[in-house]
């Protein structure tokens, strides 16, 4: 190795009773206790569901305009492109069902 390359290996260590206090102040840390992580479960699950909510509320003028402007673009398609773009959404839809078996599932 090169001597610019090699990185300084560290060789000092903290005292085993400073070591100890810290992992044990780090172990109760990260060990909430169980009503608390079910209050916070439920507050986010909470959470999730209004987000759902307002999306669904919000995005219903949104597909209903997108559904007429594609109704009036396909009017004037050809068979032959509305054929294709079928076949485009069927293959989309079966690559994403052999993704789907593949996994095993969701």
């Amino acid at each position: 190795m090169h001597a610019a390359t090699a990185r300084p290996t560290v060789t000092a260590r903290a005292s085993s009773a400073r070591a100890t206090k810290n992992q044990r102040t780090v172990r109760c840390a990260a060990a909430p206790s169980a009503k608390r992580v079910e209050t916070e479960q439920k507050v986010a699950l909470s959470a999730a569901a209004a987000s759902v909510a307002a999306q669904i509320v919000s995005a219903a003028p949104a597909s209903a305009a997108v559904v007429e402007a594609v109704g009036q673009v396909a009017e004037g398609e050809p068979f032959i492109v509305q054929v294709a773009w079928a076949a485009i959404m069927a293959t989309f839809s079966f690559s994403l069902a052999l993704v789907v078996w593949g996994r095993s599932g969701l």
